[in-house]
């Protein structure tokens, strides 16, 4: 039964040959390193990896974490611990929230926090769950606090070179930047990653929290160091699924889309048992609580077969008939 659910844009996770390069990269580095990256011996793939993320996305310097959780709290400890003003959009992801002096705000608080160098913003470039845009950070055209983005949901498929969202915010804002992601919704690479600015990295790769915890296991990064060609096919055979499925349901009512954005936001959550009858499973629960809201969504991946598009089209196309 093809399931419309979860992440993997990209469709890696059960690709014959990513499995094969993570298979070489198991062969090569064992199935985890456990030590830390302040140690003498630590595999050289990580600032290798490290480098070629910053070229791809086009950062200043990149980081390596364990996942993108990881990340966002890493980055919001760091400047927690700076006594600076943290200002969180509507709906940030709670990779990017932290005990203590974070203030959620509206967007017309936060867009007027931008105008002060000791204030952090905080917020994603893309909201999965809505299918939205955050309005707010479409409107932002500079300022000289520090703009931190989440960008799990867009990098490795989405922007110029798949890269994410990294050019296109540095060519909007004027402030200082950091982005930080997730490798696993598009690239199925258990990781998290952090942009930005050499100085910032650098203090990042200072504290406890970081050189006192696990990296990412090194397999998964070589197979991606190693993917260069199946992540381009990947890429172009999900463009092609998404403008398919938009094609269908472009402008209709209750259906929420975003060019090239691999997931149908609906607002009939009966479609999930309407497509369910019809051998189709698609993403719906509450989040983040189970008394919050709902929401139903199609999402699309590189991995899903021409059969079973056209099996959701022919599903679809009868339920807007």
């Amino acid at each position: 039964m093809p399931v419309f659910s979860g992440t993997s844009y990209l469709g890696l996770d059960r690709h014959p040959l990513f499995i094969e390069l993570v298979t070489q990269g198991l062969r090569r580095y064992g199935t985890h390193y456990g030590g830390s990256r302040r140690s003498t011996l630590v595999p050289s793939i990580f600032a290798e990896v490290e480098a070629a993320i910053a070229n791809w996305t086009g950062a200043p310097a990149a980081l390596l974490v364990s996942s993108g959780t990881a990340a966002g709290q890493l980055v919001v400890r760091y400047l927690s611990e700076q006594q600076r003003q943290l200002h969180a959009s509507p709906l940030v992801h709670p990779a990017l929230t932290w005990p203590g002096n974070i203030q959620h705000t509206d967007w017309a608080t936060w867009h007027a926090a931008s105008q002060e160098e000791r204030n952090i913003l905080l917020t994603d470039s893309v909201n999965p769950l809505r299918v939205t845009w955050p309005s707010g950070l479409a409107q932002l055209k500079g300022g000289t606090a520090t703009l931190v983005v989440d960008d799990s949901h867009l990098i490795g498929h989405y922007g110029p070179q798949s890269a994410g969202s990294w050019r296109q915010l540095t060519s909007q804002w004027s402030g200082p930047l950091m982005v930080t992601a997730s490798l696993g919704k598009a690239l199925c690479i258990p990781a998290g990653i952090i942009l930005g600015d050499e100085a910032t990295i650098g203090a990042l790769q200072r504290m406890i929290h970081y050189g006192g915890a696990s990296p990412p296991n090194p397999a998964f990064l070589h197979a991606w160091l190693h993917a260069g060609a199946l992540l381009k096919t990947q890429r172009q055979r999900l463009k092609s699924t998404v403008a398919q499925v938009q094609q269908l349901l472009h402008g209709r009512v209750g259906i929420r889309c975003l060019p090239e954005f691999p997931v149908i936001g609906l607002a009939q959550h009966d479609w999930t048992e309407q497509l369910a009858k019809r051998d189709l499973l698609i993403s719906s629960f509450r989040y983040p609580g189970p008394t919050d809201q709902r929401y139903s969504r199609i999402v699309l991946s590189a991995g899903h077969t021409d059969a079973e598009v056209a099996q959701l089209l022919q599903a679809l196309q009868q339920l807007i008939d």
